[in-house]
């Protein structure tokens, strides 16, 4: 098994070197996720020098074994580091442009550095649990505060690529060059069964049909490529790549993590990535309009604030067909995603060993039943089913 522990230490000897902390110490403690991340260790990080500022930092080390990267076929922390060397300071030159209010900027972590060898991966960014920020229990669905705050951060997100494009247009055509992620499909095509065996039995012809059909490779495709709005999007925006805190006026703030699944798509999948992975069937009869609407809303205010009129760049009729368009993708990622996100602490997988057993293989939770009928229940009612 990998010494994870050692090759960070690597990485954060480089960081207190360029820090200027001169004979420090170096603390680390791997941190228990319960389930809630199963491709990486995770550290809590202290780096204490004299007459110097603790360095509280968050180290991940990538565990996935060499078959599951060929199997994956996905770069590690390429894209990740990109987003934090590249994309981000680009971000921040904009938001100093027009002159973004401060609590209306994107919030994410300090990145202090990184390791790109095989086998050896590793980021290390600002600790944000130090200042009070923490994750959502993913067991639980998400409240209507808390959704709509992380819907905002969603839409800004979204937002920041669109306003760099409109200032960088050649930029903006080299970067969307180099974001380069394709969701592997055959993940979709070894979970279904995973799927079928849980489904209500009322439900099942009507669930296969829909898999056969959506899962054609070109019925599959078409929800990737964007239609009326090409945006970056997150690729895996969902509460447990996200920490809030309440600051001292009551305010809820959502700083969004992990950019590994960066990927130049229609808006509307992280929406639904969201929701689905965030939501239970409750939460959706009280709030799933209403949320929807909301995104669109937060769009519209965040182009604004760019000096960009959001009739013109995704006028609402072009945002209601594609979300349209687009909305079988929900029931489809639940396939794939719910699973990992419902599982139990004790079957949470280790993809540092057998693919087969260990990933695809994962033991479902009651939850996740729970969770997969209500989903098609909604898209029975949608008329999607």
């Amino acid at each position: 098994m990998t010494d994870t522990a050692s090759i960070l230490r690597d990485v954060l000897s480089t960081i207190a070197a360029k820090e200027k902390y001169e004979n420090c110490d170096i603390k680390i403690k791997l941190i228990n996720t319960d389930g809630a991340n199963y491709s990486s260790h995770l550290y809590e990080v202290t780096i204490s020098a004299p007459n110097k500022p603790d360095l509280e930092l968050f180290g991940k080390v990538v565990t996935i074994a060499e078959d599951v990267r060929a199997a994956l076929n996905v770069p590690v922390f390429d894209t990740e580091q990109f987003f934090y060397t590249s994309l981000l300071y680009e971000y921040r030159l904009l938001e100093e442009k027009y002159k973004i209010p401060e609590r209306n900027r994107f919030l994410t972590a300090n990145c202090y550095g990184f390791d790109n060898g095989y086998l050896r991966e590793t980021v290390v960014l600002e600790n944000l649990s130090k200042k009070n920020f923490k994750s959502y229990n993913r067991f639980e669905s998400v409240t209507w505060e808390y959704a709509a705050e992380c819907i905002k951060q969603m839409a800004y997100l979204h937002v920041l690529s669109v306003a760099f494009g409109q200032d960088n247009p050649e930029k903006k055509d080299d970067i969307f060059k180099t974001i380069k992620f394709t969701f592997p499909k055959f993940m979709f095509d070894k979970m279904v069964q995973n799927a079928i065996a849980v489904v209500k039995e009322e439900y099942r012809e009507k669930f296969t049909t829909f898999l056969e059909e959506n899962l054609k490779t070109e019925n599959f495709e078409k929800f990737f490529k964007p239609n009326h709005l090409a945006v970056i999007a997150h690729g895996d925006f969902r509460p447990s790549n996200l920490m809030h805190r309440i600051l001292e006026d009551g305010a809820l703030e959502i700083a969004v993590v992990d950019f590994q699944t960066l990927q130049v798509s229609n808006p509307i999948l992280d929406l639904l990535y969201y929701i689905i992975n965030g939501t239970d069937e409750k939460f959706r009869q009280e709030h799933y309009q209403e949320l929807i609407q909301h995104y669109y809303s937060e769009f519209c205010n965040a182009i604004r604030r760019f000096n960009l009129d959001p009739d013109l760049i995704y006028p609402k009729q072009n945002f209601e067909n594609d979300l349209k368009e687009v909305l079988p993708f929900g029931l489809l990622v639940s396939i794939v995603s719910l699973p990992f996100v419902t599982v139990d602490v004790e079957n949470a997988p280790k993809i540092d060993s057998d693919l087969e057993t260990n990933f695809f293989g994962i033991k479902t939770s009651d939850l996740f039943a729970e969770r997969l009928n209500g989903i098609i229940s909604d898209y029975i009612k949608m008329g999607i089913l």
